[in-house]
């Protein structure tokens, strides 16, 4: 394997710690998580510096009982769930040339990673250039486009704003069924999950029950004088429903259970390509198949996942779960033998 560059290691330490933003971070903590090697030691504690040293304080450097620890200190990383990123420069290219989808978060990606550009030595910002130059115009959709919205530039921000300043929405919106509705919001975070963007609201009328808005089916949205006050209680419940996998379920304190699903051997690539949650795991067994287990909250968005798979999934575990599967399986039998 070739040695990683100093700008593909940097770009690596800085989207973890972007996507895990509560935790802080030692040298040797980053260097376990990435598995780099310990010849990388020093090197690694350069690029620390050199990211805490970033015009904007995205990374704070800090001393406690005589270590020196790492966090995010970007003032809205605590509004946003990021997502696991990748490891490169070609993937550093990647993120910028998708994040054209989304107008708004296109200029808070290009701020951030201009800023990493800067410091990275002379030949790995050529390198970088020549990549979007070769690669831009080979990245293309197959399919419908994706969805782009201007509304979604002009809205982003105004939201973003409102959960800074506390402050309620007017929000336009289109639900399930195509019906649109117009009521005030009270917006607490942002999750990103699988391309799309969702704000986790508090309920009008259950101030202890959180739920989501599919930002692309905001039509319009505009800041009102009322505020409001965080209860970090139902903040903390909204990020654990976010991190367990259950925003889009009616589930409000999301039970975590470990759930275990074997798979044949040839599907190791499908299910690294296409995780379901960062807890998730894949291990050979000595007969040749796969037993995938993770954490995480039983609910039909993690049974749909499963019925991507087909009949080469099998719930082991728990039998909730099981349960639901067989209840599926039963109703497309039914479904299709009526006109058979």
């Amino acid at each position: 394997m070739a040695e990683m560059t100093r700008g593909e290691r940097m770009v690596r330490i800085f989207v973890y710690m972007m996507a895990h933003y509560n935790n802080r971070y030692n040298v040797a903590d980053i260097m376990r998580h990435l598995e780099l090697p310990e010849s990388d030691l020093r090197s690694v504690q350069r690029d620390m510096q050199a990211l805490s040293e970033i015009e904007g304080g995205y990374i704070r450097r800090f001393v406690d009982n005589g270590k020196t620890y790492y966090q995010v200190a970007f003032e809205r990383a605590n509004k946003l769930v990021f997502p696991e990123f990748g490891d490169t420069l070609l993937h550093f290219m990647f993120l910028q040339r998708i994040a054209n989808i989304y107008p708004a978060i296109s200029n808070l990606i290009e701020d951030l990673t201009s800023r990493i550009t800067q410091e990275l030595p002379a030949r790995e910002q050529a390198t970088l250039v020549n990549y979007s130059k070769e690669l831009n115009g080979r990245i293309l959709f197959m399919g419908t486009p994706p969805g782009f919205d201007e509304n979604v530039g002009k809205n982003l921000p105004i939201i973003l704003d409102a959960i800074r300043k506390k402050q309620k929405i007017q929000v336009t919106y289109i639900d399930n069924f195509g019906n649109f509705s117009d009521q005030p919001r009270v917006p607490l975070m942002l999750a990103i999950n699988h391309g799309e963007i969702y704000i986790g609201c508090v309920s009008r009328h259950h101030p202890d029950k959180t739920y989501a808005l599919k930002l692309q089916r905001i039509e319009s949205v505009k800041p009102l004088r009322e505020h409001f006050t965080e209860d970090p209680k139902v903040l903390e419940n909204l990020r654990k429903r976010i991190r367990s996998g259950a925003l889009f379920s009616d589930e409000q304190d999301p039970q975590i259970e470990k759930v275990v699903i074997r798979f044949p051997g040839y599907a190791k690539n499908f299910l690294r390509e296409r995780p379901y949650h960062p807890s998730m795991k894949v291990r050979e067994q000595e007969n040749g198949e796969l037993h995938v287990t993770m954490n995480v909250a039983i609910n039909d968005t993690l049974k749909q996942w499963v019925l991507f798979y087909g009949p080469i999934a099998e719930v082991l575990k728990p039998a909730k779960l099981r349960r639901m599967m067989l209840d599926s399986a039963k109703e497309l039998v039914r479904m299709y033998e009526k006109h058979m």
